[in-house]
């Protein structure tokens, strides 16, 4: 074999291993500590939501790392502190703080690890207006 013919042939073993390796889905490689990206958006109209409007739910893999990348928008309320949103997972943040997250207009990015497998809420415990009382979304890890 040439010596050409060698570097394409594993280069060809390169890709093939890649596929195998568990990466599932651009910017996040199952296992390795590479974060996956979800862009959510707290919107004005005080609900959730996932790109293109969708409500959810909003599924993850139990152990894999997420940066969340939030857009949060003013709903009619502000918290003295600027919050105009948060970001809450009550049976989550008692044993891992990050699950709760106080949310200023704008952009936010902050990451955690996905927990076990089950059916989790996301919701708002700032008081952001008109509808607040209903601003949450589904999460549900699976294995």
């Amino acid at each position: 074999m040439t010596k050409q013919g060698t570097q394409t042939f594993l280069a060809a073993i390169a890709a093939a291993l890649f596929c195998l390796s568990g990466i599932d889905s651009p910017g996040r490689a199952a296992g390795t500590g590479t974060a996956r990206t979800v862009e959510l958006i707290a919107d004005k109209d005080n609900r959730f939501k996932l790109p293109a409007g969708q409500r959810g739910p909003l599924t993850l893999k139990a152990g894999e790392i997420v940066k969340f990348r939030v857009t949060s928008l003013f709903g009619g309320e502000k918290a003295k502190d600027g919050a105009v949103h948060s970001f809450v997972v009550r049976k989550l943040r008692d044993n891992d703080p990050a699950w709760s997250v106080r949310l200023k207009e704008g952009v936010q990015e902050f990451t955690v690890t996905a927990p076990k497998p089950g059916n989790y809420l996301i919701e708002c415990t700032v008081e952001c207006g008109p509808g607040h009382d209903n601003m949450n979304l589904k999460m549900v890890v699976v294995k």
